[in-house]
């Protein structure tokens, strides 16, 4: 059997839960596939639990980012704060920041955002130069935020380079599905989207914001 894929899956204050469970649930499921090829856990920068979005779920990092095992593949997963926080989008910390621009040194490493995650992914720099997607409703503000990425509308994943961002919440599973097609095979990755009834051809809601 070839070696384990480490998936680190990050986590963080207000981390959207299908955002991150999403992706997690593909490559658990294409462990039915191909003899627990992928070692999936939850990294945080401490061991303390984590209030995800809306505060509704507590969850413990099975790791931190001093003693987690060597990524593979990095997913981040965006974030919803509640009302009145003084956290927005893209609020890594120096650290996590840091620890994600260390990571990309790998040359073999994958990091993959999952909707609005792509504002922490931006802020290391790393996008720079490349095509990137993210929810429709933020396109144009991270766009103007960053103008050296180019965004693109109406795409639920892009993949540049070592890099693949994914649109609004459900698509994360499709840069998932992706990521599992490029290492175990179109097969099994549209398997793992049959077992899991997920439709990768659904269509994308309009790329403006409605009133």
């Amino acid at each position: 059997m070839d070696k384990k894929i480490n998936v680190a899956v990050l986590i963080y204050p207000g981390v959207e839960l299908i955002d991150m469970n999403g992706p997690l649930d593909v490559f658990v499921k294409a462990n039915r596939y191909n003899q627990d090829k992928y070692h999936v856990f939850t990294v945080a920068e401490s061991a303390r639990k984590i209030k995800s979005e809306r505060l509704v779920v507590n969850i413990t990092p099975d790791f931190t980012l001093k003693n987690c095992p060597q990524p593979d593949i990095i997913v981040i997963p965006g974030q919803i704060m509640p009302e009145g926080s003084a956290l927005s989008f893209g609020s890594g910390s120096p650290k996590l920041i840091n620890w994600i621009i260390g990571q990309a040194k790998h040359p073999e490493v994958v990091i993959m955002s999952v909707c609005v995650g792509v504002y922490i992914l931006a802020k290391t720099g790393l996008l720079s130069k490349k095509n990137a997607t993210t929810h429709w409703a933020a396109i144009e503000d991270i766009q103007k935020e960053y103008p050296d990425i180019s965004f693109i509308k109406n795409e639920r994943y892009v993949a540049d380079g070592n890099f693949v961002t994914t649109g609004g919440v459900t698509s994360g599973i499709d840069g998932a599905l992706y990521l599992v097609g490029k290492l175990d095979g179109l097969k099994i990755a549209q398997e793992v989207a049959d077992i899991m009834v997920y439709n990768q051809d659904a269509p994308l809601p309009p790329d403006t914001i409605l009133p």
